[in-house]
């Protein structure tokens, strides 16, 4: 058997345009969307990398605290360190008032008494009695062969009523 299409031919022909007429359109949504997505593509990327930028300030601002909490620890050790030092010094370089306190009354003659001591920064005033001055003059040579003893000064010297010398002897302490 034979087939006969007995389709006119126009309507053959407006089908067949009808189905290009669609692969044409198809192909054109196709196309814009391609073409869209092109020219999304950059602006996605843009933004993703506007944000990877957002995210990595963050960072660097909380890494820049860090640092600056890092050198701002390490200034306030060097402070704390230098006044380590100074304290250190200042311990070295302390008058122990006790050790001066024996060695005076170590080196005191017999024939000499103390009234009164003062200490004023690395002065001490000493007042006292003594029968005579060979025995004050004893004292003041016992005392200046102390180490710590820089200087000593013979203040004041006067007779009392009871034939004793009162005297005021000052001694400069050595700065270490």
């Amino acid at each position: 058997m034979k087939d006969i299409n007995l389709i006119p031919e126009e309507i053959k022909l407006h089908e067949i345009n009808r189905k290009k007429r669609v692969m044409n359109l198809i192909s054109f949504v196709v196309m814009v969307c391609i073409i869209i997505f092109i020219l999304l593509l950059p602006q996605i990327y843009i933004r993703n990398l506007e944000s990877e930028r957002a995210v990595l300030n963050s960072q660097l601002n909380n890494i820049k605290d860090k640092k600056n909490a890092y050198s701002e620890l390490q200034n306030k050790m060097k402070y704390y360190s230098s006044k380590q030092s100074i304290i250190k010094k200042l311990s070295k370089k302390k008058i122990d008032i006790t050790e001066i306190l024996n060695d005076i009354s170590s080196n005191i003659p017999d024939n000499v008494s103390m009234t009164d001591i003062k200490f004023s920064g690395n002065m001490i005033e000493i007042t006292g009695d003594a029968y005579m001055n060979k025995y004050l003059s004893d004292f003041m040579l016992n005392i200046r062969k102390l180490s710590y003893v820089d200087d000593i000064d013979l203040l004041d010297t006067k007779k009392s009523d009871n034939g004793l010398i009162q005297y005021t002897l000052q001694i400069k302490l050595k700065v270490v």
